[in-house]
């Protein structure tokens, strides 16, 4: 009996083992469940693996290296049409992603809503960013299935037409990612607590990924050079350091995670 109540003070409630979790991943009193935040953390590079993957291999490098913006539209044309099985699959895999990515931006921003306290403010503001963020994610490949479907069928000028809108949604809407890391730059800074829940030095790295988000925006005022849709500074550096920044972020959450469960069972 005296096990038992100390359990209820640690505020734990225990799965059996049984049931194949572990001691430290057993759901507590107040819902915490270090096994599920811990996937949904991880979850982020899911979502880099197949976004990347989709872009690359299954599309038969459609997507990734990105083509020029300055290609004629029955070019355009031509590669959905000759690719077109490939792209439809690849497109799902993208749209599907959106998933991974959801999952992963709310327990990293979850773990950091405490620092707030009644007034989360910057959560809230994670939180609505991370929802744009996701039907943009979902719309860039809404847009390049809708370039698929018709591959062949339609005028080469409304392939080229979906096609630039899947573009412009991977780059021209980098603003809810940019405000989405800001704020989480600007809690982590304001976690003045002994054990921080991410490094101090992760939030400038927020700030300088936002950078990348503004800069990416670059695509609507050039179709060729380095700041086009396959150039360095709209496509290849902001690309980069984005999937940095979420993997990154899927460790540094995971580690969140673990260091709670360190604090709970210490407390």
């Amino acid at each position: 009996m005296a096990a038992l109540a100390s359990l209820a003070g640690e505020g734990r409630a225990r799965i059996s083992v049984r049931d194949g979790w572990e001691e430290d991943q057993a759901m507590y009193e107040d819902g915490f469940n270090p096994r599920i935040a811990k996937m949904c953390a991880w979850s982020g590079v899911v979502f880099c693996f197949m976004w990347l993957i989709a872009g690359t291999a299954i599309s038969g490098y459609q997507y990734v290296p990105p083509p020029s913006a300055a290609l004629p539209a029955g070019q355009v044309a031509s590669d959905y049409s000759t690719k077109q099985l490939a792209l439809m699959i690849a497109v799902t895999v993208m749209n599907f992603s959106t998933i991974a990515y959801i999952t992963w931006g709310v327990v990293v921003s979850l773990m950091v809503k405490k620092v707030e306290g009644e007034w989360p403010l910057l959560f809230n503001i994670q939180m609505v960013s991370l929802a744009v963020c996701a039907v943009v994610i979902l719309y860039l490949a809404y847009f390049w299935a809708a370039a698929t479907w018709r591959a062949g069928e339609t005028l080469p000028e409304i392939t080229q037409l979906m096609n630039d809108l899947g573009w412009l949604g991977v780059l021209y809407t980098g603003a809810p990612f940019a405000s989405y890391q800001i704020a989480l730059g600007l809690v982590t800074l304001a976690d003045r607590s002994e054990h921080p829940v991410y490094p101090r030095w992760s939030a400038y790295y927020n700030f300088f990924v936002s950078f990348f988000m503004f800069e990416a925006a670059g695509i609507l005022f050039f179709k060729t050079g380095p700041f086009s849709q396959n150039g360095l500074f709209v496509f290849w550096l902001p690309i980069v350091f984005f999937f940095v920044w979420i993997v990154l972020f899927s460790w540094l959450g995971a580690r969140a995670v673990q260091a709670e469960v360190a604090r709970r069972e210490a407390a």
